[in-house]
């Protein structure tokens, strides 16, 4: 049997460690029962706190942990659920159980993080240069305050084998299933899955990705161009010539984009086309032709090819999921692939 250890602290997200209990509970157990064989327990699962007292989790509810940290002697696996309050704030009150994490990953425990509850396993410098993800839409945060990590924000799981991370939202279900298997096998991980119900997604969460400017950053001037970038997307723009609106060469201009921003500036303009088209789709029935038109672009297909490229479907497909008059997640999770 292994042994897990969930963490809880203020404003994390309860149904995420409710959940995450009653999946490894039931790992080996349901399955077994409605085949009439024996069952197997195969987790024992343990919720600790820093200080072993009662947490607040973000939808009020109190949970009671079973202890705190420093009553866990050995644990094959510990899970990170995700940090729904102020991030630095959490960050700063669990000053223990980043030391603990630390300590307990040097003993041999496979850190499993959810969400934002990816900052608290970075706090330990354990990711550094390694691969991560987290919620889409703090990718900025993230990137500006633990620049040595490889974020791959597309990714709904990243696997470092003893380290893993699931993005937002539902991903946590993904990243239970990618453990079992882990531990248990193949078998073992399908026969929960169908046991409790859960699809396994395709693994990104770039359909999600609203873009949020990317301004994390102190530099006035590529501030100032990012906002006329975004009052301006629809004109036809020279990305040669853009930085001498501000006194730049060309060369001087993307160093500068691409240190303040992470991306290039033809990237950047790119994405924000893209948003401005994923709100058209959402919101109206305007043809795509007419769109690509309104968001910059003469090319209709060569923009299906770019949307498609930035976020793993197609506009139709798109429009499909997340219109008022679509057919939903579903329908995503189905086109994904074409």
């Amino acid at each position: 049997m292994k042994n897990i250890t969930v963490l809880c602290f203020d404003y994390a997200f309860s149904s995420v460690i409710t959940g995450f209990l009653d999946l490894f509970s039931l790992a080996g157990v349901t399955w077994n029962r409605i085949h009439n064989t024996p069952s197997q327990r195969l987790f024992d699962i343990k919720l600790a706190s820093q200080d072993g007292e009662p947490v607040r989790c973000l939808n009020n509810l109190l949970i009671q942990p079973d202890c705190a940290i420093s009553d866990i002697r050995q644990t094959d696996i510990i899970f990170i659920p995700p940090i729904g309050g102020n991030i630095e704030r959490t960050i700063a009150q669990q000053v223990k159980t980043v030391q603990w994490l630390q300590e307990k990953h040097e003993a041999g425990s496979q850190i499993a993080s959810s969400c934002t509850g990816t900052f608290l396993l970075a706090e330990t410098g354990l990711l550094e240069g390694k691969q991560a993800t987290t919620h889409w839409g703090y990718i900025d945060q993230f990137s500006e305050r633990y620049p040595t990590i490889q974020l791959k924000p597309e990714q709904l799981i990243t696997n470092e084998l003893s380290l893993l991370c699931a993005g937002g939202g539902s991903a946590w279900l993904d990243l239970s299933l990618l453990l079992i298997e882990q531990h248990y096998g193949h078998d073992i991980a399908v026969q929960t899955a169908k046991t409790l119900v859960i699809e396994r997604k395709q693994h990104s969460q770039t359909p999600y990705f609203t873009n949020h400017g990317q301004k994390y950053h102190k530099d006035a001037e590529i501030l100032d161009i990012q906002q006329w970038l975004e009052e301006h997307f629809a004109d036809k723009i020279n990305i040669e010539q853009l930085g001498s609106r501000y006194g730049m060469s060309s060369r001087t201009f993307k160093r500068r984009f691409k240190l303040a921003t992470g991306d290039t500036p033809l990237s950047y303009l790119q994405s924000l086309r893209i948003e401005i088209a994923k709100k058209m789709l959402e919101s109206g029935r305007l043809p795509v032709e007419l769109i690509t038109q309104q968001v910059g672009y003469s090319d209709s297909s060569s923009f299906m090819k770019l949307f498609k490229r930035k976020t793993g479907i197609s506009p139709q497909a798109y429009r499909q999921a997340f219109s008022h008059t679509g057919q939903g997640i579903k329908s995503l999770e189905r086109r994904s692939t074409e």
